[in-house]
C-alpha cells in the first residue's frame, strides 16, 4: 500500500471505531419501537407534504 492508502485507511478505521455498533445502541424492543415511530413520522410527513406538493402532466 502507498503512504496516502494507508492514511486513508487509518481515517476510516478510526471514524468507524467512534461510531457505536448495532447491538450497542439497540436492544431489540427498542429496534422495535424506533421502526414504528420511523414508519408513523415517515407516513405522516409525506401525508402534509402531499398536500402543498402536486404533480402536474407533463402536455
Amino acid at each position: 500500500m502507498t503512504r496516502s492508502s494507508k492514511g486513508n485507511l487509518n481515517v476510516v478505521e478510526e471514524l468507524y471505531n467512534q461510531i457505536p455498533a448495532f447491538t450497542d445502541v439497540f436492544s431489540e424492543d427498542t429496534f422495535y419501537i424506533f421502526v414504528v415511530f420511523f414508519v408513523l413520522s415517515t407516513v405522516i410527513v409525506a401525508f402534509i407534504l402531499s398536500r402543498f406538493i402536486t404533480i402536474k402532466p407533463v402536455e
